[in-house]
């Protein structure tokens, strides 16, 4: 096992992706600018919701804001290695940084499937309107009652 780990990690015969782009600085700009401006906004999404979770303990199911932010942050490490791999062949550790990020990808979108008809059950706004304005009516009706029997 250990032969194999090193074999997989062994970068001394690979080439950094770089050389794909012929070492062009306006391609690697490309690539590093939007890799970099991705994985910037990938970072700072999780930490919302991170901040949403925390400071709202009343919402209920607040393990799919979790779930969504491992998935989210792990596609911006994504977006890192990118950037890593122009210069360095870590194509192992990249590698590895997909899997990471195809076991978040699959295990929220499973439960989120699992949660959307127990979500899709819950009442709607408009429901909870009409509710609302039929219990005003209701106590408008038994207030002009009690005032008329007193």
């Amino acid at each position: 096992m250990w032969s194999f780990l090193q074999h997989l990690f062994d970068e001394s015969t690979l080439s950094p992706h770089g050389i794909c782009l012929l070492w062009r600085p306006e391609l690697i700009g490309l690539h590093v600018g939007s890799d970099a401006v991705i994985a910037l906004a990938y970072s700072s999404i999780p930490f919302a919701l991170a901040v949403f979770v925390s400071k709202r303990p009343d919402v209920q199911y607040s393990w799919v804001f979790w779930s969504f932010a491992a998935f989210i942050l792990a596609c911006g490490m994504t977006h890192v290695m990118s950037i890593w791999t122009l210069w360095v062949p870590d194509y192992a550790l990249e590698g590895a940084v997909k899997v990471v990020t195809a076991v978040a990808s699959i295990s929220t979108a499973i439960a989120l499937w699992l949660l959307l008809p127990k979500v899709l059950a819950y009442p709607t706004p408009a429901q909870f309107q009409r509710v609302d304005r039929a219990l005003s009516e209701t106590e408008r009706q038994l207030r002009i009652l009690v005032d008329g029997v007193s």
